[in-house]
């Protein structure tokens, strides 16, 4: 069978003739050139980035006592808070001369692999990229906005490389951007609105792994390989759910070259050895994350919020996400893909979406699964397969307006290209409006791009001099008690911004912590269910509360308390305990003198023998010395520790540690980079050798410099001559 047709060039005649020398007539010229498309696409983004506050990362507000404070204007609903507290505390911990293992500011405890920092590492290169100029919470703001413009760019290479005009990637994009989705689909309610930026952001990742990956196992080109194994590790390391869209696109991009209808590509074998070694270097790049997650898998528990209770509820669930009359062009977008000979990236798509939702309602309906499984919240699979899904309606719509005008014999070039600009402009302009959500459940806005709550208000710079106030209060060696909030829900989670000292909240528990000492239930809730419960004595000495910060209901309930003495009023009160316990206690008696960082605790004082406990939260990798000598850690019934000390003077030390398999899989992950250098090299090597020897044998000038296209969008990988390098698709 013969590929598809080579694009018309536009100097020459309408027509073209194709590998096996049969010629093809096409019927039209395209009516908008690539470089307008990329303009559209560029105006549509920066549209949207100021739409969304992009350009707006400052602002000015009364302060409590009447003076002007200026604050970062950062997204401040649901989760954006605790995410710019994890950027900041990676950036703390990268200056302090270590990266960050063990997030220690947060409710006891937690070790990095259990979310993972991967945006936090992109919120920091960020941020040092800009010397320093921004604060991490305006340069979250920024990273938030270019994660959700980045599928545009996804879909503009992906609509390229299959030689289909840049409008699609320009029509995908609109829709991308028009329809926000549910708080757990992957469009703007998730992303910016409710700020759940690592599963948003690993699907993103995952989007470029299915166009690198596909176009390695077709052309074997080395830089493509490495494009998809450092963004299929950056996926992992972001989100660990990515396994199973990684699996899923490995299978599909495999069958969809595997089975095409062209006998002129590379073997099953082939495809074989080269998807093992995409496989191969992603696993070696990951390693700290996978080993970490195969080791103490039993450790980590999560609470199931969302579920699908029938195929009807992901049935609806995919039409939210995409919005309905998105998801029928999505299926013909599907069939496209799956039959039209020559474009390998729909193919790949159509074939990946397909093995996905199959696979989504597998793990929703059918098994059980081990026991990470028996966790997993499907719908937070959604994501990925939104992103699918828009980009084939896309296909869909360019398509079906060349199929059809060009039958009728009429310009199908100029009539497809007014399809995708008609289709973006209505997306746009008057977007599609999706089903309700079920009785209960948050509603689904009507459109996309609406105001959402940023970080500037008085309650913010408030909220900031409270906690400040708090620390200077608590006493050393204690941590700071934060209930209530005044912005969205987890206000209280940006608390580490303001000072370097543990925290405690009323709200977003770690469910991995199930012995947690509080008035909640781990198996069914987030929140204490009393945030009076956590104001008295036994609570506060349990946690090494020297502090607490409380705000609406908690404050009466604070002002009633007996254990505590105030310090400030304001929106947010701050009281000290009256009678602080240490979070290190030996044998009951307070530390003389305490010394708690992130990944290393120091106490000293007089003990009377006996246990020591170190209220932080117990994990395998802790190590502990007591006056120098090794000691054993136990773990409480509370799910703290406590080690044995001696009568007298005693010195103790914990640090997180890292074991011996830590550090091979730290060496596995540098040979993963080793690795992909190697690959990028050798390919930039050889081409700049073939580029330099074909200008000594045609004589080309020096000064006139060859374009290596690393995305395999180049003339080469098509089949063209060189005098063909400007030749566009029209079909």
């Amino acid at each position: 069978m013969t590929s598809s047709p080579r694009p018309v060039s536009s100097r020459s005649p309408a027509a073209s003739v194709d590998r096996t020398g049969s010629e093809q007539r096409h019927p039209a010229l395209p009516l908008i050139s690539e470089r307008i498309w990329w303009a559209l696409i560029c105006l549509l983004a920066l549209g949207v980035a100021y739409r969304v506050g992009a350009f707006h990362l400052w602002d000015t507000v009364a302060g409590p006592d009447g003076r002007r404070v200026r604050l970062p204007d950062t997204f401040a609903a649901v989760d954006h808070p605790f995410h710019v507290a994890r950027a900041e505390a990676l950036r703390r911990a990268l200056a302090d001369g270590h990266p960050l293992r063990w997030i220690g500011h947060h409710q006891g405890g937690y070790p990095a692999e259990f979310y993972p920092l991967g945006v936090a590492w992109v919120e920091v290169g960020v941020w040092a990229l800009l010397l320093g100029t921004l604060p991490i919470a305006a340069v979250h703001k920024l990273v938030v906005v270019l994660l959700f413009l980045l599928p545009g760019l996804g879909y503009t290479l992906m609509a390229r490389r299959d030689r289909r005009p840049v409008g699609v990637g320009l029509a995908a994009l609109a829709a991308h951007v028009a329809v926000p989705g549910a708080w757990w689909q992957g469009g703007y309610m998730e992303l910016i609105d409710w700020g759940l930026v690592t599963n948003v952001a690993a699907a993103i990742a995952l989007l470029f792994v299915l166009f690198w990956l596909t176009m390695y196992l077709e052309e074997g080109q080395p830089v493509a390989a490495v494009g998809a194994a450092l963004t299929a590790a950056f996926a992992v390391s972001t989100n660990p759910r990515s396994l199973i869209a990684l699996a899923v696109i490995g299978a599909g991009a495999w069958l969809a070259l595997a089975f095409r209808p062209r006998d002129d590509g590379p073997s099953p074998a082939a495809l074989t050895r080269r998807l093992a070694l995409v496989v191969g270097v992603t696993t070696a790049l990951a390693a700290p994350q996978l080993v970490a997650l195969l080791r103490f898998e039993e450790l980590y528990y999560f609470v199931r919020y969302q579920r699908y209770d029938a195929p009807a509820d992901y049935l609806r669930a995919s039409l939210q996400a995409v919005s309905s009359p998105v998801l029928p062009f999505a299926v013909v977008g599907l069939a496209v893909g799956l039959v039209c000979p020559g474009r390998t990236i729909s193919r790949a798509a159509a074939v990946t979406l397909a093995l996905y939702t199959a696979a989504t309602a597998v793990l929703s309906f059918g098994t059980q699964g081990a026991a990470l499984l028996q966790q997993l919240e499907t719908p937070r699979l959604m994501p990925f397969q939104r992103l699918l899904t828009v980009y084939l309606a896309a296909v869909a719509v360019h398509h079906v307006a060349d199929w059809l005008t060009t039958t009728a014999g009429r310009r199908g070039a100029t009539v497809a290209d007014l399809a995708l600009l008609g289709v973006a402009a209505i997306m746009m302009v008057a977007p599609p409006v999706a089903p309700a959500m079920p009785a209960g459940e948050v509603p689904l806005p009507d459109r996309s791009l609406y105001p959402v709550l940023t970080a500037a208000l008085p309650a913010q710079a408030d909220f900031g001099l409270a906690v400040r106030a708090a620390d200077e209060a608590a006493s050393p060696g204690t941590a700071v008690l934060v209930l209530g909030s005044q912005i969205s829900w987890h206000q209280a989670l940006s608390a580490p911004l303001h000072a370097e000292r543990p925290f405690f909240y009323d709200d977003w528990l770690w469910y991995w912590q199930t012995r947690h000492y509080g008035d909640y239930d781990p198996r069914a809730a987030h929140a204490y269910r009393d945030d009076a419960s956590t104001l008295r004595p036994d609570y506060l000495a349990r946690h090494a509360i020297g502090a607490v910060v409380v705000t609406k209901e908690a404050k009466r309930d604070a002002a009633a308390s007996s254990a505590l003495t105030p310090v400030r009023t304001g929106v947010y009160d701050v009281y000290a305990v009256r009678a602080p316990t240490t979070i290190v206690t030996l044998a009951g008696a307070n530390a003389g003198s305490s010394d708690v960082a992130s990944q290393r605790l120091a106490a000293s004082g007089t003990s009377a023998g006996g246990e020591a406990l170190i209220r932080r939260n117990w994990y395998p990798r802790w190590r502990a010395t007591v006056n120098g000598d090794r000691a054993a850690i136990t773990q409480t019934a509370d799910g703290y520790m406590s080690v044995p000390v001696p009568a007298g003077e005693a010195r103790i030390e914990l640090r997180y540690a890292v074991d011996t398999i830590d550090w091979l899989a730290r060496v596995a992950s540098g040979i993963g980079f080793a690795a992909a250098i190697w690959l990028a090299s050798g390919r930039v090597w050889r081409r700049t050798r073939e580029v330099a020897g074909s200008r000594r044998r045609r004589g080309t000038p020096r000064g006139v410099a060859a374009t290596i296209r690393a995305s395999g969008t180049g003339p080469a990988e098509h089949g063209r001559s060189p005098g063909e390098a400007e030749d566009r698709p029209v079909q």
